[in-house]
């Protein structure tokens, strides 16, 4: 099985300009094309004319696939061409020399490999840290990610974050501006003059004695973004040892991608998904 879109046409036109408007690149164009993969009112064809309310349609091409894993994948909503899934701690997003069959991205392809899909080949769109646990989003297939990448502005992707700093906040409200690049170690992120733009907006929902539940909104993707920004404000995260915060009764820092939302390019529709705050948190407040 493969992915299918179909198109009409809006006018006397090509079907070549009748799927570039729905998206479609001059080289998955050419693509299918030699493949044989497009049809008018079920009819195999080429770049023919196309007439008013006509029905353009096309299938992906099969391409060398991720290898799909067996391992434990939480779909939290499964939306046409989109997946939220809730990734665990310790699972990295895509594979790496330690783990090169068993990332989230190899059980993402599982998922899609078991629906019945052919060579799934999927994308993940908003990476977590391997030790950062949460909501992802993932793009079922390369034209899906393309074309969320083409509308960055129209998607208004927004991500949300719960975390626990440590020590005791008065400040209900903050706004963190610290440029941040590589350390010498190549592990670590420090502030820089000469780094990266990196703000992150922070609100406290919850203030206990000797850490405080936040919720940060991310107003740009920096690695280790809030993890460096509130170790810098005195407040390093619970579990984070990596940026000296207290290990607690955590075996890694203590953030979570809480709320994920965007807008389907296909479709217009506004997709979100939440997740409730971990009760192990809550009993560390």
């Amino acid at each position: 099985m493969r992915f299918s879109f179909e198109y009409p046409a809006s006018s006397d036109s090509t079907v070549k300009r009748v799927l570039a408007r729905g998206g479609v690149s001059h080289r998955l164009f050419s693509r299918l094309k030699a493949a044989g993969l497009i049809w008018v009112d079920g009819h195999r064809a080429g770049n023919v004319e196309v007439r008013a309310g006509q029905i353009v349609r096309f299938e992906l091409p099969s391409d060398e696939g991720v290898t799909p894993s067996a391992g434990a994948i939480e779909v939290v909503r499964d939306v046409g061409n989109w997946l939220l899934v809730n990734k665990p701690a310790g699972l990295t997003s895509v594979p790496g020399p330690h783990n090169p069959a068993d990332s989230l991205l190899n059980r993402a392809a599982g998922y899609l490999q078991r629906q019945g899909y052919d060579s799934p080949h999927p994308a993940i769109i908003t990476r977590l840290d391997r030790d950062t646990s949460g909501l992802v989003l993932i793009a079922k297939h390369g034209f899906a990610q393309g074309l969320l990448d083409q509308n960055q502005a129209a998607a208004q992707l927004d991500k949300r974050y719960y975390a626990l700093a440590g020590g005791v906040m008065t400040e209900r409200w903050g706004r963190v501006v610290l440029p941040l690049g590589a350390g010498a170690d190549g592990i670590h992120q420090v502030v820089r003059a000469d780094g990266k733009d990196a703000r992150t907006d922070y609100r406290v929902l919850q203030a206990g004695t000797h850490a405080a539940l936040l919720e940060c909104h991310l107003l740009t993707g920096r690695t280790h973004q809030i993890r460096v920004h509130m170790a810098q404000c005195g407040h390093p995260l619970l579990g984070d040892a990596l940026y000296g915060g207290n290990l607690q009764q955590l075996q890694t820092q203590a953030l979570m991608a809480s709320q994920l939302s965007f807008t389907d390019p296909f479709t217009g529709e506004r997709i979100s998904a939440e997740l409730p705050l971990p009760a192990a948190w809550q009993e560390l407040l």
